[in-house]
Order: structure tokens, then C-alpha cells, then sequence
């Protein structure tokens, strides 16, 4: 949205420089900037008078003028056929840059020298419109630059608004807050509409088939209407507003669209086959042109404006090609009225139409507006394209809505935001914004309907707010108040995974969700997917049932960007039809940096592996159990189910190839995922205290050489089980596979730390320790003890 500072002026009386203004809006939650002045310095180009004019012999068309530019007399040659003698003009003269580019240059035509141009609006830049030239009022004042006369050197105030204040989509809106601002009065448009003889209701009649979608619809007949040109101030205002003027009857409506907010549609009566005016669902398959002359294709999501018969516009999009207003129009029916907001955007997309009017219906139009619109833009139409209007409104409002009451408390408002300030100081901005203010210590607060986004107290309280001022709010050191919430245990759980992952050098990613149904198969097989009703795109028609997805298309992404060494994790969602689970997916492929101390290696699945070690040293639970198991999608001999306290919580692995490549990946990748919930139900927040020991620890290295598919966990588990509590520590430090040992056979070595919190420990007892672990490993895995 952009609007003139001086439109705003006309409205409100202030002298605030834009800058000022700018800044006041954007501190009150409008975020808005200057804009420089249209047209930028368009020099050279003045005010002139015409005071000689005579025909080019030899020339049916051209004319010799000399123009009175203020400090010379300058002779031009002129084609246009409504030059006349003592005429106020638009000159340009020699170097002057026109709105194509053209510099003006001292030429002859037909024998005569031409040193300047007489413009129209389409030299300016201002209109197509190059039928003639521009004639300026009598009083203009001779020499004055035309950007100063025509009121173009204006500043622009762009808001780049919120979705929800769609009352800030017009002229009025963004003075209604400027004036509440400044704790001046909004003066509005001020307009006497008079009405001819005859009644409008007898020309037209008007009905709803479907309330809801458009709950109402008003409508004037304007007769003896005379298509032309629109008043300067008029065309002045869409230029400034980014509109290109049209004609009379469509600027006015474009006017009246950003003045109040609420959008219009003219159209011709007299090409209505049937006096009448019926809003109906489309029909599956009907045909429609739109003012565009685009010819779509409709379905019942679209609602139509018909005559009775055939559709004449879609409701709040875009009029149609068939009763559009032309220069042959002398009757025009006036619409005025107010469409569901979902029914519009269902419309506007099922068209791929984009208008001013279905951007305002979309947000959210004021249903009350409807007949001060019409009447304002009838009243326009009146003195500028002299209609007569005909008697009364046809308004068809079958359920009327009317304004929410909405209870206000100023000491609540006080408390959440941290402020003293006084009743009557929260009565006065409320009051400012126009809403009704009743009752003493509870206020009920009227709720006006050009503001559907407010409609709870802490709303209101936000209003109150951002008046104030968000700057003028006090700071404080830690969250306080009635609004205050403790982080919810989970938030707090995600955090501690995130400063894990990070503290390891992972970045975290995020994915959409959506996916490739063929592709995702690849990865999670024969698992269900959630379809997409209506899709963003044909090649993501489902949502991700594992974050295994994303991952994999972020490492595709990254390595098609020459980024090859990549460790990331993702927080993210899997969706199931049924269901939906929070999971934690990490992915690694190339190598790490090398380092002062040593060169960088690849990646391999134990780098995976370590980094969920110190995810569950984090969340104080036991370590993750790996499994051997196949696993979609990794290869065969590196896939692994997780396992947490006899739970599967997850998988890890090596992606198999022809799965990477699906992906584009041409390098190994290894990846985990594990299910949020299972994890976080195993969370133990603080851990205890354990003191420093007092006794020493008594070191031992046990070496033994098992079966090739036995398992380490399981021999980790069972050295645990025998140590009991005086084993502290258990670490795999060597594995050896090699002809010493034998085919199938491979070595493994374990260092283990015994300590007691209690006592000395004797090597007699430390021994047969060792020894019973020793006899268990025989009789369980048939394992031979490395001597030495």
C-alpha cells in the first residue's frame, strides 16, 4: 500500500516532516518509508502559454505555435488537433527528458524550426492517453514547473502491512491511525449526494442465492453518464497510488476503492439481458471472459455476479469483458458489496487473477461500507461524469453483521504491559481508533467492523499498545507478568539436543515437509503417505513420513552447490495419514577440516555414531544400542534398527547407493534418525551428583578373539552385567581381522576401569574379576582370551 503525504494531509492536520510520520507509523506496528517524489526531478518541463497559432501550409495537420514559456518565447511545431490560441500547456523545452527516454532536440518540420514540445499525458508518463494535449487551467501560473503545478513532487508513504490490518488498505485507515497518533480529528471526504426522479428498484432487482459467500450486495443506477476523462486531482491520486487512470466512471471507482477501502464495480447496464442481479455459484464448466479478455474455465468454488442468465463478473475479483463500462455507456449499474473472504481466495485461485479488489475482500472488507462507498462514488460520478442518480439503494443484507462488544479492563492492560498509564488515556486512544467506548469499571468496548482482526481483550490491549508506542514501553531485565510462561520441558529438550548438535560442528536444517511421492518411496519403501488435496507444485504431493527426506535433498542441494563436506541435523516432522511424530534426523558426507595437528578424514557411520553417544551423555539416558537389522534405505551390512532400553527408537546407516543417486548424490552419506518422543520420554533432566573419588582405580585390557557375527554390543553388555558396580568404564580401543587369527574370526580388545567409591581395591579381587568375565565370554560366545 502507498499514499501521498499530502492525501493523508487532507485529512488530518499535521505538519510532521515524512520521515517523522514514517517512523511514528512503524513504531506503532505499520512498518512504513519514504519514497521519493514521483517523477524524480522532471526538469526542463513548464507551464507555457500558447500566444500565437497558425496552420503549416502544405500540412493538413501541423501547426506553427510560439508558447510563452515565462522567460522566452519559444517557437514549436504541434500535430494535435486540440491546440488552440491562449491556452495553458505542458511545454518541455530543449534537453528535457520525457517519461521514453526521448531528450527534445531543435528540429524543422515542413520548413519550419521546432525548439521545445507541447505534451500530452503520455509524454509525461502519466496516462497512454496521447489523443492530445494536456490543457491546463486558465489560473495557471506561466513558468512554474509542472511537477510543482501538478502536484507530482509529493513524498510516498509505502506500509508494508500485516496480513491482518486490512483496514490500513485505504486512504482512511492509515489517517484514521495517523490522527489518533497526533490526537487530531479524521476529517473525511465530505460529499451531498442528490437524487433524481425514479426509483432504482424498479430498473433492477437484486437477490443472493448463497448468503454465506456473499452475505451482502447493494447497487445503484446512475443514468446519463458521460464516459471521458477524469479531473487532474483525480488521475493525480491513482498516479501517485500506483493506478493508471482510465476513464471518469472506472478512476472514480478506483478512488473510492482507495479512499474508503472498499471496492467497486461499474458496469453497463444496457448490455444486461435481464434487469436483474443474482450472485449464484459458478457451475462446473461454465465459461467466463474477464475485463482481461482472458476466458476461464469455472467450478463452483467461484462465485459469480450474474444478470439472471449469464455471469457479468466474478464476485470481488474481476469484472467480465462483456458489460464493462466503454465509451458508448450512458447507463451504469453501481455495485457495492461485501464477499466472503475464503470465497474470494478459493476464486482468485482458481482463476490466477490477482486484483486491488480481491487483495481488500481477501483481508477482510468492511460489510458496513458498502452503501457510504457507493454513495460516495455515485456522488463523484454525479459532478464529474453528470449522471443522475436514480432514487434509493437496492441493498440485499439478508443477515446483518453487527458490530463485536468485547469486555476491556485497564488495569489488565496495565499489568501485561508493564505501563501506568490512565484509564482515560486508553479511553482516548480507543476512542481515537473509532470504537465505542460504554460502562465505568468493565468496559464494553464496540468493536467497529472495518476491524475484524480485533476481537479479544488482549487484542484491544495491543492497540492501546502499539498507540502508545512500542518504544515508550518499559524494559525489563527478565519476563515477568500475567502473560509469562515457563518454556514448555520439550522446547527446553530441543534446545539441549540443538546446543549439542552444534557444540559437534552440525548445522541445523529445515525442510518443508512436502515431497516427491516416487522419491520418497525410494527412501521409506511401502510406508503410507499423507496426500496433498491441493498441492503447491505437481512434483510435491505428499508430506515427508520421515525426515530421512529432507536431509537427504538438503545434502543433494548442498552437493550441487560445490558444498561437499556437510553435517547437518534437522528437528522436523514425519506425517503418516493418520498420525504425525517429531523426529531428530542427522546426516554426514565428505570429510572433516584438516587441523593444525592432523589432517582431515572421511566421514565414516562411527562419527555418526559418536555424535549420538553425546546426545544421550546430554540427556543423562543410557547409550543407544545399535542393532544390525535391514533398514530402508540403507546397505546391506550398514544398516542398524536403535534400540533404547528394548525400544526401537530409530535407524542409522549408510544410504545405499541406488538410493543416493535418486537423489543425485554420488558420495557416501550416512545417516540416523531417531523418534523425538521415545528419546525425550528417557530424558532425565538433571543428573546426580556424583563426588570425586577418594579411592584409586585399578586399569585392566582384556583381548579376545570371537566369531565374526558376534555382536559387540552384546559382549559389551555381558562384561557390564559380570563387572556390576565396581566396573566404571568400558571402552572398545582395538579390532584386528587378519590371517594371525584365521578366516571369520576377528579380535577385539576392551580397556576397563574397577573402582570402588568405598574402598581400596585388592588385585586379588580385581582378578578374579577379570577372570569371571573372562569364563563368561567363553561359555556365551565361545570366545578364545588373547594372552600377553
Amino acid at each position: 500500500m502507498q499514499v501521498p503525504y499530502s492525501w493523508i494531509k487532507e485529512l488530518v492536520e499535521i505538519d510532521w516532516p515524512a520521515q517523522d510520520l514514517a517512523e511514528r507509523l512503524t513504531v506503532s506496528g505499520e512498518e512504513a518509508e519514504i519514497d521519493e517524489p514521483y517523477l524524480g526531478q522532471f526538469g526542463k518541463i513548464v507551464v507555457g502559454r500558447v500566444i500565437e497559432l497558425e496552420a503549416i501550409e502544405a500540412s493538413d495537420h501541423l501547426k506553427r505555435a510560439m508558447v510563452d514559456t515565462g522567460g522566452e518565447k519559444v517557437q514549436v511545431v504541434c500535430g494535435a488537433p486540440n491546440v488552440q490560441l491562449g491556452q495553458k500547456v505542458v511545454f518541455a523545452g530543449l534537453g528535457a527528458e520525457l517519461a521514453d527516454g526521448m531528450i527534445i532536440k531543435a528540429v524543422k518540420l515542413r520548413g519550419v524550426k521546432s525548439t521545445g514540445m507541447i505534451c500530452s499525458e503520455r509524454e509525461l508518463g502519466l496516462t497512454e492517453d496521447h489523443s492530445g494535449i494536456i490543457v491546463l487551467d486558465d489560473d495557471a501560473p506561466v513558468g512554474m514547473p509542472i511537477k510543482d503545478y501538478l502536484g507530482l513532487a509529493d513524498v510516498i508513504i509505502k506500509l508494508d502491512l500485516t496480513p491482518n490490518r486490512a483496514d490500513l488498505l485505504s486512504v482512511v485507515g492509515v489517517a484514521r491511525d495517523v490522527a489518533c497518533l497526533a490526537g487530531k480529528k479524521l476529517k473525511r471526504p465530505d460529499y451531498h449526494l442528490t437524487e433524481s426522479g425514479g426509483d432504482a428498484s424498479e430498473m433492477v432487482k437484486v437477490s443472493i442465492a448463497d448468503p454465506e459467500a456473499c452475505p451482502r450486495y447493494a447497487a445503484r443506477v446512475i443514468k446519463n453518464v458521460r464516459i471521458g476523462p477524469s479531473p487532474w486531482w483525480i488521475k493525480r491520486k491513482l498516479l501517485l497510488c500506483g493506478i493508471r487512470p482510465i476513464s471518469n466512471v472506472v478512476d472514480i471507482t478506483n478512488l473510492v476503492l482507495l479512499e474508503t477501502g472498499h471496492p467497486l464495480h461499474a458496469f453497463d447496464y444496457d448490455r444486461f439481458d435481464r434487469k436483474e442481479i443474482m450472485v449464484r455459484r459458478a457451475i462446473n464448466g461454465e465459461k467466463f471472459i474477464t475485463l482481461d479478455g482472458n476466458e476461464h474455465t469455472l467450478n463452483q468454488e467461484v462465485l459469480l455476479i450474474t444478470d439472471g442468465e449469464k455471469g457479468v463478473a466474478v464476485a470481488g475479483i474481476m469484472g467480465g469483458l462483456e458489460s464493462e463500462v466503454s465509451d458508448d455507456t450512458t447507463t451504469i449499474l453501481l455495485e457495492s458489496a461485501y464477499f466472503n473472504p475464503v470465497t474470494v481466495r478459493r476464486g482468485r485461485m482458481k482463476l490466477g487473477v490477482i486484483s486491488e479488489s480481491s487483495n481488500r475482500f481477501e483481508k477482510g472488507a468492511d460489510p458496513n461500507m458498502v452503501p457510504e462507498a457507493l454513495n460516495r462514488a455515485a456522488y463523484l460520478i454525479q459532478k464529474y461524469a453528470g449522471g443522475e442518480v436514480m432514487g434509493g439503494i437496492i441493498d440485499c443484507y439478508p443477515r446483518e453483521i453487527r458490530p463485536l462488544k468485547v469486555a476491556f479492563r485497564p488495569d489488565r492492560a496495565n499489568a501485561v504491559l508493564g505501563t501506568n498509564l490512565t484509564k482515560g488515556r486508553m479511553l482516548k486512544i480507543l476512542q481515537g481508533l473509532e470504537f465505542g467506548v460504554s460502562g465505568k469499571d468493565l468496559l464494553e468496548i464496540t468493536v467497529p467492523t472495518f476491524r475484524p482482526d480485533v476481537s479479544r481483550e488482549i487484542d484491544l490491549i495491543e492497540e492501546v499498545a502499539r498507540i502508545e508506542g512500542l518504544d515508550n514501553l518499559p524494559t525489563v531485565e527478565r519476563n515477568i507478568g500475567p502473560l509469562f510462561s515457563r518454556p514448555a520441558e520439550d522446547d527446553l529438550f530441543c534446545d539441549l539436543i540443538r546446543r549439542g548438535m552444534t557444540a559437534q560442528g552440525f548445522d541445523e536444517m529445515y525442510g518443508i515437509g512436502l515431497a516427491n511421492a516416487a522419491l520418497l518411496s525410494a527412501v521409506t519403501g511401502d510406508r503410507p503417505q499423507l496426500k496433498i488435496l491441493n498441492p503447491i507444485a505437481e512434483d510435491l504431493t505428499v508430506m515427508q513420513n520421515d525426515v530421512l527426506y529432507s536431509l537427504l535433498k538438503a545434502v543433494s542441494h548442498n552437493l550441487a552447490h560445490r558444498n561437499m563436506n556437510l553435517k547437518l541435523f534437522e528437528i522436523g516432522k514425519a506425517f503418516l495419514p493418520d498420525s504425525e511424530a517429531v523426529q531428530i534426523g542427522l546426516a554426514l558426507t565428505g570429510r572433516s577440516d584438516d587441523q593444525w595437528y592432523e589432517p582431515g578424514r572421511a566421514y565414516e557411520f562411527y562419527h555418526l555414531k559418536g555424535a549420538l553417544d553425546v546426545v544421550c551423555e546430554l540427556g543423562n539416558f543410557p547409550q543407544i544400542s545399535f542393532r544390525p537389522e535391514p533398514v530402508m534405505p540403507y546397505k546391506d551390512g550398514s544398516s542398524f534398527r536403535l534400540i533404547l532400553e528394548g525400544q526401537g527408537i530409530g535407524h542409522a546407516g549408510r544410504v545405499d547407493e541406488k538410493v543416493a543417486r535418486r537423489f543425485d548424490i554420488k558420495q557416501p552419506v550416512f545417516t540416523a534418525v531417531v523418534d523425538f518422543a521415545g528419546l525425550y520420554s528417557r530424558h532425565r533432566p538433571t543428573g546426580a551428583y556424583t563426588p570425586l573419588p577418594r579411592f584409586p582405580a585399578a586399569p585392566r585390557d582384556l583381548a579376545v578373539i570371537v566369531d565374526e557375527e558376534i555382536r559387540v554390543g552384546d559382549i559389551l553388555d555381558t562384561i557390564r552385567e559380570v563387572g556390576g558396580d565396581l566396573l566404571e568404564r568400558l571402552n572398545v580401543f582395538d579390532m584386528y581381522r587378519g590371517r594371525q587369527i584365521g578366516e571369520g574370526k576377528k579380535s577385539l580388545a576392551f580397556a576397563m576401569v574397577y573402582r570402588s567409591f568405598e574402598r581400596s581395591l585388592e588385585n586379588e579381587e580385581v582378578a578374579d574379576l577379570q577372570e569371571k568375565i573372562a569364563n563368561s565370554l567363553k561359555e556365551r560366545f565361545n570366545a578364545e582370551i588373547r594372552e600377553g
